[in-house]
């Protein structure tokens, strides 16, 4: 509750506009609306979609908690399941499954919206889902294949893609990597290995210089 005044009597509160007489009370559709920043047509379809719970008789003045409502303001405004994807650094099909295994709950009343506030609860705690099916970007390459066009080991191309020196994309929890870059790489280590060749001095019969 809020404390007294300094006259003794009950401070008012801004959102009520009156004093508080319990800790979580009941506001009406107006005052949700100030609390969430929207209109009250906004908010009423807020409770429509049962992303707002009313309480009380249809007919009730105040039908919402302000508990909340406060809650429904913390969570953000919905973003696309792609742009929680590209924020999880997962591929769509995983974060498909993170919403199909339930650790991910959709906005109610959507098919493919999320709050940006569970979205980030997901991101501390990524490392506890497993992805069932890792994907990356259309096309690309997974690190063994990168791997087999340059002739390199795995390890060694998963070191260079996480020090930045081979261009790469990390989702789902591993290297990806654009062939059309893996190729410029490969044509660039094999000019620098043909001109070291060619650089090398020839040895002849007989002489022990080198």
């Amino acid at each position: 509750m809020t404390g007294d005044s300094d006259g003794g009597e009950p401070a008012v509160d801004p959102l009520l506009g009156q004093p508080r007489m319990v800790d979580d009370p009941r506001i009406s559709l107006a005052q949700g609306a100030a609390v969430l920043g929207k209109t009250v047509v906004q908010v009423r379809r807020l409770v429509t979609q049962g992303r707002l719970p009313r309480h009380g008789p249809a007919n009730n003045f105040r039908p919402l908690l302000l508990s909340e409502v406060e809650a429904l303001h913390a969570k953000g405004e919905p973003i696309s399941l792609k742009d929680a994807a590209r924020k999880l650094s997962r591929s769509l099909e995983a974060t498909r499954e993170l919403v199909a295994d339930g650790h991910l709950p959709l906005v109610p009343g959507t098919k493919s919206l999320v709050y940006p506030a569970d979205v980030a609860a997901i991101a501390r705690t990524h490392s506890q889902w497993s992805i069932r099916r890792p994907a990356g970007p259309p096309g690309y390459l997974d690190t063994k294949q990168a791997a087999h066009h340059l002739d390199l080991t795995g390890p060694y191309v998963s070191q260079l893609a996480a020090e930045e020196k081979l261009p790469a994309a990390f989702q789902d929890g591993q290297w990806w990597f654009d062939p059309d870059q893996i190729e410029l790489v490969r044509r660039a280590r094999r000019a620098r290995r043909d001109r070291a060749i060619h650089r090398r001095p020839i040895q002849r019969r007989g002489d022990t210089s080198l």
